[in-house]
């Protein structure tokens, strides 16, 4: 793994990339977008804590721990293949020249209710590892950012959206008293109702997409109502993208985080002054 020593003495901007399957990302990495080499670095808060690296697909390779955040198949492989991350950290890096170091905490099949029992800590303690070694190492943090993709695990679980978006509150709560300033939400897409149609557990496709409409719906009336949480990108418009039930091709995860990297630059730009 190459390393590189030229982020230090510098001023860094640090987002987690947090949620589910969707945010570890399930698409070809041989497609992925390719970041320029000043764009910013992954900080592996599991696999090398002492360095940074340049941010590459599939990001967040390897970065898992058994009993927290671990996302493996029954067969021990990873099931990181292709992400958004790369496109954002690329369109983000254009429009500010700001350069981003990215911490990987996302797991397949996460709903809201593991995330506060189990997975946010783990979450928390990459971030605070990643603060600390950025001050060690004499970078400046300028920003904190959460980026949030999760939700068609709470839409399997029926959940209402009054608990999704409690859950989700409480969840950016321990990110916020870490040092977040923002959550960029990314919304959950559809349950892939046109090639799975048939009945499964009891529920159709169109059945199944109705649940994750109250996630969808929960998703953008939280971020309408709470300053907290922006709407960044959205899976929705992604339906014929899907390559199974819950996940897309890699020009689906290119095209949301090229709008992800957008909309946390223009917040920048336009909420911070010292930013612009």
């Amino acid at each position: 793994m190459k390393h590189t020593d030229d982020y230090r003495d510098q001023e860094l901007d640090l987002i987690l990339f947090a949620g589910q399957s969707n945010m570890s990302g399930r698409g070809e990495a041989a497609s992925a977008v390719t970041c320029d080499a000043a764009a910013g670095y992954e900080y592996k808060a599991v696999t090398n804590p002492g360095g940074l690296v340049p941010v590459r697909e599939p990001f967040g390779l390897g970065e898992d721990r058994e009993g927290g955040i671990w996302d493996y198949d029954s067969d021990g492989r990873s099931k990181r293949t292709g992400s958004m991350v790369s496109a954002a950290v690329q369109a983000y890096y254009s429009r500010t020249g700001r350069r981003i170091v990215g911490v990987s905490a996302s797991v397949g099949g996460s709903d809201t209710v593991q995330w506060k029992q189990t997975y946010v800590a783990d979450a928390v303690e990459r971030l605070d590892r990643a603060k600390a070694f950025l001050t060690e190492s004499g970078c400046r943090v300028k920003e904190i950012f959460v980026v949030w993709c999760q939700g068609e695990s709470d839409g399997d679980a029926r959940r209402s959206a009054e608990d999704y978006a409690a859950n989700t509150r409480e969840i950016f709560g321990q990110f916020k008293a870490h040092g977040a300033r923002v959550c960029f939400l990314v919304q959950t897409g559809h349950y892939n109702y046109v090639d799975f149609p048939g009945i499964t557990d009891g529920l159709t496709g169109r059945q199944w997409d109705m649940h994750y409409e109250t996630i969808r719906s929960a998703q953008a009336r939280l971020c309408r109502t709470d300053d907290d949480f922006v709407l960044a990108g959205s899976f929705e418009p992604c339906l014929h993208q899907m390559k199974d039930r819950y996940h897309y091709n890699q020009e689906a995860y290119n095209m949301v985080g090229n709008k992800v990297g957008t909309i946390m630059a223009d917040y920048v730009t336009e909420n911070l002054p010292s930013c612009r």
